[in-house]
Parts: structure tokens; C-alpha cells; sequence
């Protein structure tokens, strides 16, 4: 399960949260310097989605009404994006970190990280 929010606090680096629920291995958080969907700068681990959930309200203030759900990410594809956006390189087993490529249609197009 994964949720989104903005943060409404103006005055922090972080504009938008990801909050991704493995279900099975904690949670994540995805921390985002755009409210647009260009990836996280950072992450960071909880037990569990409550956990994640408080810390976002204390240190955002995000509250529950803020969260949006958000399709689970494609197999290969990053948890930190909404769309379906992957490492070039990463499924032939030659990743090439720091370059990307997305989903359109049904072909996969590099492009530059914003």
C-alpha cells in the first residue's frame, strides 16, 4: 500500500511525502523536495505505517485527511515515484545508477531526473 501527501509547512525542505507499507518488512517513507512526481532525496524506515503515519504529523503536519492512496509501483519500478519509472539498465542486470527511463505506453523512454 502506498499513500501520498503534500506537506502544508512551508518552511522545510520537504514538500511531499511517500509512504509505501511492504506489508511484511516496515514502512517507508519517500521524502520529496517538489510536490511534482521527481523522486525522493531521502528515505526512512518504521516498524509500521502508524509509526510513519505519527512522525509525518509530527514533523510535517500531515493529517490523515491529507493522505492520498496511490497504486502500488510495477515490479522493477521505483517506490518513490507515482509513475511507472525505473533504473535504465536495471532489468538486462546492468543498472546504470543515476539514469532513468518511464513508462509510455508500452515503451520504456529515458530521460533526465529533474
Amino acid at each position: 500500500m502506498r499513500r501520498v501527501a503534500i506537506v502544508p509547512r512551508t518552511d522545510l525542505e520537504t514538500k511531499r511525502v511517500i509512504l509505501h507499507d511492504t506489508g511484511r518488512s516496515g514502512t517507508f517513507l519517500y521524502l520529496c523536495r517538489s510536490i511534482e512526481d521527481t523522486g525522493g532525496y531521502a528515505d526512512e524506515w518504521y516498524e509500521s505505517a502508524a509509526h510513519a503515519t505519527a512522525a509525518c504529523s509530527d514533523r510535517f503536519g500531515i493529517q490523515e485527511e491529507m493522505w492520498n492512496d496511490v497504486p502500488d509501483p510495477e515490479p522493477g519500478c521505483q517506490h518513490d515515484w507515482i509513475a511507472p519509472v525505473r533504473v535504465r539498465g536495471r532489468v538486462e542486470g546492468k543498472p546504470q545508477w543515476g539514469e532513468f527511463e518511464r513508462r509510455e505506453g508500452d515503451r520504456w523512454v529515458p530521460f533526465d531526473k529533474v
